[in-house]
């Protein structure tokens, strides 16, 4: 296992309380593997925890180099479990594990897309010419958290 340094930018991302996500060429494979996985049931517990919390650094043809943030994650039984999961999804490799900063996991790629839903929502409404008109004319509130995304 190795330890992966935080860059300063990495640093000040972090510090900033909020998830960032750096999308890569490599977190695309990484998120549609996972979610296949979790779909057709392959993975659950604290497997499924470690494939939506981990960012794919690197791969070669027989091993791939995850990150995780929290050593929690990063334990012998569940790494061999994601290794025999993604095995029988057709990826025979051997996983390596480091801890350092994630920037690009499935579970940050989720929420991203979860705000993108939520704040297209809220346009919908916002924008609707009805729901301006009873605003304006009724003095109407939109409550908050009453809109979800369909």
């Amino acid at each position: 296992m190795r330890v992966q340094a935080d860059s300063r930018s990495e640093a000040a991302a972090g510090q900033s309380g909020a998830a960032v996500l750096l999308p890569t060429e490599e977190g695309d494979f990484w998120h549609l593997t996972v979610q296949q996985l979790i779909v057709t049931d392959a993975v659950t517990a604290m497997v499924r925890e470690l494939a939506l919390q981990s960012q794919l650094v690197a791969r070669d043809s027989d091993q791939w180099l995850l990150r995780v943030e929290r050593e929690s994650l990063n334990q012998p039984g569940s790494r061999d479990r994601l290794a025999s999961a993604l095995q029988a999804a057709g990826y025979a490799v051997q996983l390596a594990v480091e801890v350092g900063r994630v920037t690009d996991s499935p579970a940050r790629r989720n929420v991203a897309q979860a705000a993108e839903r939520q704040l297209a929502a809220e346009k919908i409404i916002f924008d609707d010419p009805f729901v301006q008109a009873m605003m304006r004319d009724f003095g109407a509130k939109i409550v908050p958290g009453s809109i979800k995304p369909g």
